[in-house]
């Protein structure tokens, strides 16, 4: 239908990260998020993971918006990337979410775009698309659930939300507006679903405050808390507790300070003069006036909490009586990472609280109870899980279908696979072509199907068996100009056995080399060189990757 108001996630469905919802009526698009996900460890040098913005690239001038939730990374850490090679007319968001995308943009690229900070209640009509932000709670500031209104209809995004009753900064969901809103209508509901699968309601992140304060109280020394750069919330409470306490504060790793600066200069986070000291100063004060805020909540190889663990960190090491907080739950598949970290901060001497039990952190997503009440606050038509694995999606639709939704009126979409909305009804629309893209460094590697993770899978195969490099210089009358170099990297040939190993596989390759020289093909040489060593050391050990290279004179 020519004028569907069209509704497609391109990530975040089926996962945890790289949150983003492509929307297109009557030829316009705007996109709500464009963040990131952490690789799973088998992705052997891959950065970050975005999704994949093909399909904009092809409608690239149809883009008017991209409109931001909130300014956690899995939200917007993806926007540099998208923005290098499309330009909306317009980035809508709060202060802090804008002052956090503009940090991760190089100053260049940033001068070319246009930002537009937006207030709580405040509507923005974007060509066919008309946005209205409304106040809701989250572990960050700043934090909007976003109404979306076309000629055929109106749907809620709810963002990343829990029903918080004594948020840190006092400012509470916008329960007044929607109630008011759902009164005209909305046809339908796009809720976050992450804890959906969890009884009751999500705690509020006060609660934490009441534990981090029983820890911090009772350290005999230092206390080292981890949190994600951007709980903007959770870093007021600890400056807060150590401002009590009598501690100074200092923030380690550049994220976290970046952080703190926007947050601080545009009001979200207050700090006294007298509290905030450099890291290069910890030394020289008692160490139980100390506390640091800093990052690796997740085990990021080049977090500071996985320096300090590795004793790395040039400017923090573990010292008796330090103790360590991970104020954060693990994300999905980072769990061995993270144990790993704590089984060394404990070797090295500190004490380290980083179980629920221990009451360090709360979520910032909404659980069973506090969907209900959306669901009833709202009273969509129509209700669309979104933003989990899923699992998450699964018990949140079971949350709707009790709540009286009807099971046909609840959809399960995935990535490329969207709705569309058309005169107040719902329909599931094709799958469009989609996937994700692999970022390393500055470069990017779409990634559709397993052929396009060719390179990667070498890297598994370096990293899990070794590589075995055989090098053959030749005359110019294919005779050897020199002796046939062999060199091993990650992979040991048994113990006593490796001259005879190596003697086999020079003759070997001479053989090949001869035999081909007589034929004067040397087209696949490289490879049967690779064949056949492989199978002289399969007699003996688990092969390596065999690479072979093959150099004549000119």
């Amino acid at each position: 239908m020519k004028n569907e108001f069209k509704i497609i996630p391109l990530g975040g469905i089926g996962e945890i990260g790289k949150n983003s919802t492509l929307l297109e009526y009557k030829g316009d698009i705007a996109l709500i998020d464009f963040g990131f996900k952490f690789p799973p460890p088998d992705l052997f040098g891959v950065d970050f993971i975005i999704p994949d913005y093909n399909y904009i690239l092809k409608n690239k001038n149809k883009l008017k918006a991209v409109v931001l939730t909130h300014g956690h990374l899995d939200h917007i850490g993806g926007l540099r990337f998208l923005l290098e090679e499309v330009k909306p007319s317009v980035i809508l968001g709060s202060d802090l979410t804008l002052g956090l995308v503009k940090e991760n943009i190089p100053p260049k690229l940033k001068s070319t775009l246009n930002f537009e900070v937006v207030k709580p209640r405040q509507t923005v009509k974007v060509g066919n698309f008309e946005f209205t932000f409304l106040t809701v709670t989250h572990s960050i500031p700043g934090s909007f659930g976003i109404i979306v209104k076309t000629d055929e209809g109106r749907i809620f995004f709810t963002g990343d939300y829990k029903f918080d009753a004594t948020p840190i900064d006092g400012r509470q969901m916008d329960i007044e507006k929607l109630e008011e809103l759902s009164k005209s209508g909305i046809d339908v509901l796009f809720s976050d679903s992450t804890n959906a699968d969890e009884s009751g309601l999500t705690g509020s992140e006060s609660i934490v405050g009441q534990s981090l304060y029983k820890i911090m109280e009772a350290a005999p020394g230092r206390v080292i808390v981890a949190t994600f750069s951007t709980n903007i919330h959770r870093i007021q409470q600890v400056i807060d507790i150590s401002e009590r306490l009598g501690r100074k504060v200092a923030f380690d790793g550049r994220s976290i300070i970046e952080s703190v600066k926007i947050a601080s200069k545009l009001g979200y986070l207050k700090i006294k003069d007298n509290v905030e000291i450099e890291l290069s100063d910890i030394n020289a004060i008692p160490k139980k006036m100390v506390t640091i805020i800093t990052t690796g909540t997740q085990g990021e190889p080049m977090s500071g909490l996985v320096r300090i663990s590795n004793g790395e960190h040039n400017g923090i090491k573990i010292t008796k009586g330090d103790i360590v907080i991970i104020s954060a739950d693990p994300i999905p598949g980072n769990e061995r990472l993270i144990s790993e970290v704590v089984n060394k901060l404990f070797k090295l001497g500190a004490f380290v609280y980083y179980r629920k039990e221990d009451g360090i952190h709360v979520s910032g997503h909404c659980s069973q109870e506090d969907i209900r009440f959306m669901i009833d606050l709202v009273k969509p038509k129509y209700f669309v899980p979104v933003h989990g694995e899923y699992k998450h999606l699964v018990y949140a639709k079971k949350i709707g279908e009790e709540e009286g939704i009807s099971s046909q009126n609840i959809f399960l979409v995935e990535n490329g696979l969207g709705v569309a909305l058309s005169d107040h009804k719902l329909r599931k629309l094709p799958r469009i072509s989609t996937g994700e893209i692999l970022v390393e460094g500055n470069m990017k590697f779409p990634v559709k199907s397993e052929e396009d993770l060719t390179h990667i899978g070498e890297r598994k195969e370096l990293a899990t068996k070794g590589v075995l490099l055989i090098i053959v210089f030749l005359k110019k009358n294919r005779e050897f100009a020199r002796p046939i170099h062999i060199e091993t990297r990650g992979f040991v040939l048994p113990r006593g056995e490796e001259g005879a190993i190596i003697r086999e596989i020079k003759t070997e390759v001479e053989k090949i080399v001869k035999t081909v020289a007589k034929k004067g093909d040397f087209g696949n040489i490289s490879k049967e060189i690779e064949r056949s060593v492989k199978g002289i050391l399969k007699k003996s050990v688990k092969p390596p990757m065999v690479i072979s290279s093959v150099l004549t004179e000119k």
